[in-house]
């Protein structure tokens, strides 16, 4: 009886210390999702009170550089660390490490060939067009890429993943849809990074605000590529939780705002639409679970 009795303590105290684990898991995502959603708020503020009263340039001027920066650079930092705190606590940290380690190797590998433009065939630079990133997202890999870029693969790649999972439950059709949610994101991403604000420059005028149409090619490929291995990773483990829909939309939401305090607005009405697709897909096949996403933020 005394060995049974230990062994219940010890049980109790193993499940005393993993729930100790969620709640500071948990913790820590509150913490890192206001934070990014403050991240937000604080650049729109600024570009609204620009736009307002431009004269203010004169006050902020000096320090502007620091207000465009710090935000940006906390949003992207937030960005990499949601889906850590989102999907560690369900696939253990272990193979969430493998797999944000194979969607920023994956993600970052593409963006290096794309910058240095070391696969061109027929006069096309694979697999993104050719372009170049300005100094505004900081330090950069080799010279090319900010080191900002590759966790953001891993992050939105898996947010997608996790909506198209709502949608259908057969591999091949989520695994296709989910780069196909990580594409739409592109879709007012791009016209904001590139003509609404400089992060990076494309090198031909293409014919969607200055991109090739070939880049979304090209982010699907990538996208698909960085899924299957996810997918391979988790193995029968759900990839799945109820903040994602929000960290999808708010991550589209910053780049609509952009394109429209920077007038362009075109790439923002096509964006609303191209955002409101994977909702839309929800609705109809999951209505429950959006409904339950919706009352998420009220606890």
């Amino acid at each position: 009886m005394r060995v049974l009795d230990l062994g219940l303590q010890f049980v109790d105290l193993a499940l005393d210390f993993l729930d100790r684990r969620r709640l500071l898991a948990d913790l820590l995502f509150q913490f890192a999702f206001w934070l990014f959603v403050g991240a937000i708020s604080f650049s729109v503020a600024g570009m609204l009170l620009l736009r307002i009263f431009p004269s203010s340039m004169s006050i902020f001027g000096p320090i502007y550089t620091k207000l465009v920066k710090t935000p940006t650079w906390t949003f992207m930092v937030m960005l990499a660390l949601l889906p850590l705190l989102m999907y560690g606590p369900i696939l253990g940290w272990k193979r969430m490490s493998l797999i944000a380690a194979w969607g920023c190797v994956i993600g970052g590998a593409s963006e290096l060939i794309g910058t240095t433009g070391w696969l061109t065939i027929g006069g096309t630079a694979l697999p993104f067009g050719e372009y170049q990133y300005t100094q505004w997202l900081g330090p950069k890999i080799a010279g090319h890429v900010p080191y900002f870029i590759p966790p953001s693969w891993f992050a939105m790649s898996i947010v997608s993943l996790d909506l198209a999972r709502r949608v259908t439950d057969r591999r091949w059709g989520y695994l296709l849809l989910g780069t196909f949610f990580m594409v739409l994101w592109d879709v007012s991403l791009d016209p904001a990074m590139n003509r609404a604000f400089p992060f990076w420059e494309d090198g031909a005028d293409g014919v969607y605000f200055g991109m090739p149409l070939s880049n979304w090619g090209g982010w699907a490929a990538v996208t698909f590529v960085i899924l299957v291995g996810y997918e391979y990773i988790a193995k029968d483990t759900l990839i799945e939780n109820e903040w994602a829909p929000w960290v999808y939309v708010l991550n589209c939401l910053f780049p609509l705002a952009i394109c429209l305090l920077r007038d362009v607005y075109l790439a923002a009405f096509v964006g609303v639409l191209a955002t409101a697709i994977p909702f839309l897909l929800l609705w109809r096949t999951n209505p429950r679970y959006v409904k339950r996403t919706l009352s998420v933020s009220y606890r």
